[in-house]
C-alpha cells in the first residue's frame, strides 16, 4: 500500500445518501401537504353544528337580512333557536298550532308552549340577550309581517319564561284575528 487514500470506487454511497435525502424531503413535503388539506378541510371559526334539537329540514332557512345591508350587519340564525310562545289571545290551540307552523316553516324550535300569564292585546316578541335581537326581528318580518309586532327586550320580572327560550312570542288578540279567531 502505498499510503494513499483512494476514493470509494462503489458509488452506493452517494447514492444511498441522495436517496435519503430525497424520501426525506417527500416525507416533509408531504406532512406540510397533509396539515394544508386538514386546515382547509376543517377552518378555524367555522359554522357550528345546529345546537341539540334543532329540526333538520331540507329547505334553507329564509333570511330577514335585505340583500343591500353592510356587511357588519349579523344575519339571523332562525333554524335551531328555542322560541318560547304564549297564547294571550284566549283562543284554543292558538300557541300550539303557531309553534308548529314556525317549526315547519322556518325551523324554530318550540322550547315552550302554553298559556300567557294574561290576556295580551297586541302581539309582542321579547329576546332574552342582545344577541338574539335579530333572531326577533326576522320573526316579526317573516311570519308577522301583516301585524304591527312590538319588539322588547325580556325583563327580569319575566320568570314564566324558562330559561332555555332565547325568544318568547306573546300572541294577541290582533293575531288571533288575523287568523280568524
Amino acid at each position: 500500500m502505498s499510503g494513499r487514500h483512494e476514493p470509494p470506487s462503489d458509488r452506493s454511497f452517494y447514492f444511498s445518501l441522495a436517496t435519503s435525502t430525497l424520501r426525506f424531503a417527500l416525507i416533509v413535503a408531504l406532512v406540510v401537504g397533509g396539515v394544508v388539506l386538514i386546515d382547509q378541510a376543517f377552518p378555524k371559526g367555522g359554522t357550528a353544528a345546529p345546537p341539540p334539537g334543532a329540526s333538520s329540514s331540507s329547505s334553507p332557512a329564509p333570511s330577514a337580512t335585505p340583500s343591500g345591508s353592510p356587511s357588519g350587519t349579523p344575519s339571523p340564525q332562525i333554524v335551531g333557536v328555542r322560541i318560547g310562545v304564549f297564547n294571550g289571545a284566549g283562543v284554543t290551540g292558538l300557541a300550539a298550532t303557531t309553534a308548529s307552523k314556525l317549526e315547519k316553516q322556518y325551523g324554530y324550535v318550540p322550547a315552550q308552549v302554553t298559556d300567557a300569564p294574561s290576556p295580551v292585546a297586541v302581539t309582542t316578541i321579547y329576546y332574552r340577550s342582545a344577541d338574539d335581537r335579530i333572531e326577533a326581528e326576522a320573526l316579526a318580518a317573516n311570519f308577522f309581517s301583516g301585524l304591527d309586532v312590538k319588539i322588547s327586550r325580556l325583563p327580569a320580572s319575566a320568570t314564566n319564561v324558562e330559561q332555555k327560550v332565547q325568544v318568547a312570542i306573546y300572541l294577541g288578540s290582533d293575531y288571533a284575528s288575523a287568523q280568524g279567531g
